[in-house]
């Protein structure tokens, strides 16, 4: 019967360890992409952009996706159902959109409970340093805070994967607009009374003068005999 006591000691060992827990499941992780945060933000503030890099959309791609509200930034609202237990039926709405530096949002799971979601981008050197956050309140409940452990290294996985693809995407589509798809630049405006070396004539290069155009003062009086001549 020794062994039952041992049994009992350590499920209480384990329940009283639960309550050390925290009642709230976070998880973060960060990426860094080279490209600036205005490149970055649109992939991340419009859901129909998500399921590009999302690191749940290959588990069912059957999975219906139906999109709400504004189409993007706050008030955006993506909603899925799936047959598959592991995606499952929930939603996701933007919450707070601040441009090139944040955006939040509320995940709803159903039955399985509710959660907000943050990315937060700050720039470095010249590209993007992007966190991607998680936050689930788990309840009083000890065996509710063990799972809590479960959930914040599963998503912690998931968010890694998901940061990844996102990386390659912006940067090999940054890639591609660079060398075929970018606007050429605008050739730089001259400034009025100016040429551009190319047009100048090599033996005029004495006679160009930068800025309005000026006559030389009459200084040998013709013009002035002619005008005296010219009166009754």
């Amino acid at each position: 019967m020794r062994w039952i006591l041992y049994i009992l000691i350590f499920l209480a060992l384990l329940v009283l360890a639960g309550f050390l827990f925290p009642r709230v499941a976070t998880t973060e992780r960060s990426v860094y992409i080279a490209e600036p945060p205005a490149v970055v933000f649109p992939y991340l503030n419009n859901f129909r952009n998500f399921n590009k890099w999302s690191p749940w959309y290959q588990i069912d791609p059957e999975t219906e996706y139906t999109y709400e509200g504004f189409p993007e930034g706050n008030g955006a609202v993506m909603k899925w159902t799936s047959e598959n237990p592991n995606v499952g039926t929930g939603s996701q709405t933007i919450t707070a959109s601040e441009p090139y530096s944040r955006i939040a949002t509320d995940l709803d799971f159903g039955p399985q409970g509710k959660a907000k979601a943050e990315f937060r981008l700050q720039p470095q050197g010249s590209g993007t340093n992007v966190t991607w956050t998680f936050a689930s309140e788990m309840g009083g409940s000890p065996i509710a805070r063990w799972m809590g452990l479960l959930v914040s290294r599963m998503v912690g996985k998931s968010y890694e994967d998901g940061l990844q693809k996102l990386k390659t995407l912006v940067e090999s589509e940054s890639a591609g607009q660079g060398t075929s798809d970018a606007p050429s630049a605008a050739p730089t405006p001259t400034e009025p009374g100016t040429l551009e070396p190319e047009n100048v004539d090599p033996g005029m290069e004495n006679q160009i003068i930068e800025g309005d155009d000026i006559e030389e003062p009459d200084t040998d009086g013709d013009a002035l005999e002619e005008f005296e001549e010219e009166q009754p």
